[in-house]
């Protein structure tokens, strides 16, 4: 039946890409992009997915998003994704994600969202997936702070 089922082709709807972001993957680019995370090993991060609370949650989220700072990080977090929808026969994705979360810091729009299309792109010129994009926008800020 596991067979059958990955073999169906599916799609994936409204998944945020932020939160896609593995252990092994927030390690790699912390190193890459010179910052120090607060755990020792990629297991102690992954222990770190036993969430307790909401807040739990948002302190390793934003960690993880810390980490994204250049075009080829968010390429790369996209294209880990995507891997992970070839396996499953994903034919069409539309993931959302935070451009408020970076902009925020300092992270230029064009940064984030070049990175994203582009292995949305790739993906659709090497396997076939189609693709959405869906902004999203923190509740907490306004909605200059949205437009901006």
């Amino acid at each position: 039946m596991e067979n059958f089922l990955n073999a169906m082709p599916k799609a994936e709807l409204h998944l945020h890409l932020e939160g896609t972001l593995e252990p092994e993957l927030m390690f790699k680019l912390a190193e890459r992009n010179g910052i120090e995370l607060p755990y020792d090993s990629v297991e102690q991060l992954k222990a770190a997915y036993d969430f307790g609370n909401l807040q739990d949650f948002l302190d390793l989220y934003y960690q993880g998003a810390n980490v994204l700072q250049t075009e080829q990080d968010f390429y790369d977090l996209t294209w880990a994704y995507i891997e992970h929808c070839r396996i499953q026969h994903v034919i069409h994705i539309e993931p959302f994600f935070d451009p408020q979360t970076h902009t925020d810091r300092g992270i230029p729009f064009a940064t984030v969202i070049n990175g994203i299309t582009r292995a949305l792109d790739d993906a659709k010129t090497q396997f076939g997936i189609s693709y959405g994009l869906i902004m999203c926008f923190l509740r907490h800020l306004s909605e200059e702070a949205a437009f901006e």
